[in-house]
């Protein structure tokens, strides 16, 4: 039994869900856990925060599936001030946020014995976690890059600087390895699934038409579906929570956009669809998207052909990518993949597993990653 914190942008009830969430449903089941959401704030949720809908529940604890929640919501939050001539109010700025932290949070590090980090602002919480509960193991969860997602300059220096006070890095693709000083702390922990998932019955919310779904907003390509739409009027092409970027789609009969749903409601879609879509934009795009798109693990998991860039291919069976905005190679991705009729079978660990690899890794030399020479 195992006393875990996690501390992420996300919040453990959001409907959309991402690794931080199926691995802390993992660790509720090991111990009493608390997820502790930092960066909400009124500026925040005026540039398009995903978890506004959950602003009149924060600033208070609150246990959901034995999971002890709290958003800390303010009136303002650090954000990266990009100018280098104004790195030092940047570093003021985040030195504040961090002093002003709820006594709820620093007694939450006290208590816990695994303290949890989520790529992003999480990471400047790296020297208070150390000062404040100098026994506490800190596994660093490394869902991207830094410089990727565009983290301001003060996280990506208190990162580095305090990089040696974590005792584990978790990288679930090892494309992200040149993104640490160093990969001797890193341990190799792939995306889980969930096969009980598809062991379920599952409605099929299509009817009589054979429809295409893609679930998310991240790095969202409506010009997928303007062109596929076009191409293909005898199918219907669903397209869930993409937030701001869904207004770029055609009105088109054979494109159906939903609002953002809760993960367990977008299942029936994934399982019925003929085909998944995974529309990345082409804007310098990571390599290790490859291995990090939950989307195209679970149209795998389901056995569905999965239509994505070329860039997000990988050597993953049932993929089949295109260049985005060319017509004739959407075209041919989307004909080849509903000609596929070869069973599609994913090879990857459960969450459990993973989970196991971050609290012992010890247990895993085999998984351990080291810097490429030189």
């Amino acid at each position: 039994m195992v006393r875990s914190l996690v501390i992420s942008v996300h919040d453990f009830r959001s409907r959309r869900k991402a690794s931080v969430h199926f691995l802390t449903g993992e660790l509720a089941k090991r111990g009493p856990v608390r997820f502790f959401s930092v960066g909400l704030s009124r500026l925040s949720e005026h540039r398009g925060d995903t978890r506004a809908d959950l602003k009149d529940r924060a600033n208070r604890a609150e246990v959901v599936d034995g999971v002890q929640c709290y958003l800390y919501r303010t009136l303002w939050h650090p954000f990266t001030l990009r100018k280098p001539a104004l790195l030092p109010l940047e570093r003021l700025l985040f030195r504040a946020y961090r002093l002003t932290m709820p006594a709820v949070f620093r007694h939450g590090i006290r208590w816990a014995e695994v303290v949890f980090i989520e790529s992003g602002m999480a990471a400047i919480f790296i020297p208070d976690i150390r000062r404040l509960n100098p026994k506490a193991r800190i596994v660093y969860l490394a869902s991207d890059d830094l410089s990727v997602i565009g983290a301001a300059e003060t996280i990506k220096r208190d990162f580095a600087t305090h990089f040696d006070e974590i005792d584990t890095v978790r990288l679930p693709s090892r494309f992200l390895l040149d993104s640490l000083p160093h990969g001797r702390s890193a341990i190799f922990a792939p995306h889980g699934i969930d096969r009980t998932l598809t062991e379920r019955s599952y409605d099929s919310p299509y009817g009589a038409r054979r429809g295409c779904v893609s679930v998310g907003s991240m790095l969202f390509d409506a010009d997928f579906f303007n062109i596929a739409a076009r191409l293909f009027p005898e199918l219907d092409f669903h397209v869930i929570g993409a937030g701001k970027a869904a207004s770029k789609l055609d009105a088109r009969a054979n494109i159906v956009i939903h609002e953002e749903m809760p993960f367990s409601d977008t299942l029936p879609y994934v399982r019925h669809a003929a085909l998944g879509v995974a529309p990345y934009l082409d804007a310098g795009t990571p390599r290790y998207l490859i291995d990090t798109s939950l989307k195209l693990k679970q149209f795998g998991l389901f056995g569905i052909p999965a239509i994505c860039p070329y860039f997000a291919l990988g050597d993953a069976p049932g993929r089949f990518g295109y260049r985005p905005g060319d017509a004739a190679t959407i075209e041919s991705a989307i004909r080849a993949a509903l000609a596929h009729d070869t069973p599609i079978t994913i090879d990857a660990p459960g969450w459990s597993d993973i989970l196991d690899r971050l609290l012992t890794p010890e247990r895993f030399p085999e998984h351990r990653l080291h810097p490429a020479a030189g």
